[in-house]
């Protein structure tokens, strides 16, 4: 009989937590649709981030890193050193509509695995809003949206947002590599693509 009783349970838990699952997923899904009708208003291409190299050995690269909403306008400024010879920005992009919208998402370099860079979420999150799409008179919808949808990514919630991938911008040493003193923009398209342009 208390078996039955644990087992009658153990089914229960199980159906609660599938049912949140789908439940979550559902709703997440309903934000990017409320999304999609709105996305439109955002600008065709912004410059998130703005850096510059201020010394590159053998062994590490010193920087400092802008953060910029959609108004050009500087919203914070992060100064690391980081070993190793080149440097990389990750995005995390998602698809909504016709359009693509890149959070950026880590810093690191050719030593340091992308799942060990620094995290830049925070460096751009007002208030959980994603300050990097920030602008005046912003409607009031899709501000709502960006910021569900940045929550959800912040939380690790990525499983569940359709079509989303990982985006990487860097220097290769043996290519063109970035210079020290040399302002860099990384150009966010929402027609898709994102890339580094010196300034």
């Amino acid at each position: 009989m208390k078996t039955l009783r644990n087992l009658f349970l153990i089914v229960i838990v199980i159906g609660i937590i599938i049912f949140g699952y789908f439940k979550i997923t559902e709703l997440q899904k309903e934000k990017i649709k409320e999304l999609e009708d709105k996305i439109a208003l955002l600008k065709e291409e912004h410059i998130p981030i703005r850096f510059k190299v201020s010394e590159k050995t053998d062994d590490s690269i010193k920087l400092i890193v802008k953060f910029y909403n959609a108004d050009n306008e500087e919203i914070n400024v992060m100064e690391t050193k980081l070993p190793g010879q080149e440097l990389s920005f990750d995005f995390y992009v998602v698809p909504v509509k016709d359009r693509y919208l890149a959070f950026p998402s880590k810093l690191f370099s050719n030593v340091i695995a992308a799942s060990k860079g620094i995290e830049l979420y925070e460096l751009y999150d007002k208030e959980g809003f994603p300050g990097v799409f920030e602008s005046k008179n912003m409607d009031l919808d899709l501000r709502k949206g960006l910021q569900d949808l940045f929550i959800q990514i912040k939380a690790g919630q990525i499983d569940s947002i359709n079509h989303s991938f990982g985006n990487m911008v860097h220097d290769i040493r043996d290519l063109k590599s970035f210079m020290p003193d040399m302002v860099y923009s990384i150009v966010s398209h929402t027609k898709g693509g994102i890339e580094i342009v010196e300034e």
